[in-house]
């Protein structure tokens, strides 16, 4: 056998086993460290925010349930998260740097965003609405021909939102608000004339938010599908493997329907769409 091939071969029998070395890691440095990094949103109630300080919400609970699976699974008698806040766009950057193995909060699942994070299994389905104070003369889509719209930039809102206007022939001009507190202040102070955003996390807002206009309108329209996930570093199928893991127990073990009922069961009954998506997610072992 020639000195090339023989290195070849050599190579190639290698790969297999720095793959597994590489799929391993991440879990083996959140073992040694007793430590798991997540990155959160911080304004996205009822899913994410802040309460008294700390983390809550309906995806913070199952991030709490997904670090619970991982410890049983590595065998830790203890598993500390190491909670970061941050934006939409901030959470993905720190997971594509590695600098946070988990994102928890409201980020939808992309194609594009899969060239730079990977996500896990789906846990809720949303869609893009329109905030507005009562007694609005907006009352849909068309209705925004000509109006400002409050958008939180690095969301998918903006994007979705121009192209279900371009449809109905409709122009707006959108104003990009750097958090959700501030863009609901920009519709308070009648800055702008809608506040554009995920549906449940508009309802939470309003409900929850104390402001100048004590009533808020909810557009009936629905202009984008959002499928919620959690954001991992890309390259590592052993901790994407442990989460989904974690995700497919609560849903079979009927765990989600009390984390739905805990920080959603006062809008009513889950949707059929999220039904579905909890039944179809129920991976068997």
């Amino acid at each position: 056998m020639s000195a090339p091939l023989r290195a070849l071969l050599v190579g190639c029998l290698l790969l297999p086993v720095a793959a597994a070395a590489q799929d391993t890691s991440r879990l083996e440095r959140i073992k040694s460290a007793h430590t798991i990094t997540i990155a959160f949103a911080e304004d996205a109630a009822p899913f994410s925010f802040r309460e008294g300080g700390q983390p809550a919400g309906y995806s913070i609970d199952l991030c709490q349930r997904v670090v619970a699976g991982i410890k049983a699974q590595l065998k830790l008698d203890k598993l500390d998260i190491n909670w970061v806040g941050a934006s939409t766009p901030e959470r993905l950057k720190l997971v594509a740097a590695s600098k946070a193995d988990l994102e928890c909060g409201i980020t939808t699942h992309t194609l594009r965003r899969r060239e730079q994070v990977e996500f896990s299994l789906p846990v809720f389905v949303d869609g893009g609405g329109v905030l507005v104070a009562k007694g609005s003369p907006i009352v849909g889509l068309p209705g925004l021909d000509g109006h400002k719209i409050a958008v939180v930039r690095g969301t998918t809102t903006g994007t979705h939102l121009e192209e279900a206007l371009k449809k109905r022939s409709a122009t707006a001009q959108i104003v990009l608000a750097d958090d959700r507190k501030s863009a609901m202040a920009m519709l308070d102070r009648g800055e702008v004339d809608a506040y554009a955003g995920d549906r449940g996390v508009l309802i939470g807002q309003a409900m929850s938010t104390k402001t100048r206009t004590p009533e808020w309108t909810l557009l009936d329209i629905q202009f984008s599908y959002e499928p919620y996930a959690f954001a991992m570093p890309r390259g590592d199928p052993a901790l994407r493997l442990a989460v989904d893991r974690a995700l497919a127990g609560i849903y079979r073990t009927r765990q989600i329907e009390d984390v739905y009922g805990r920080w959603l069961g006062r809008f009513g009954p889950p949707p059929p769409l999220v039904q579905a998506l909890y039944l179809l997610n129920q991976i068997p072992e």
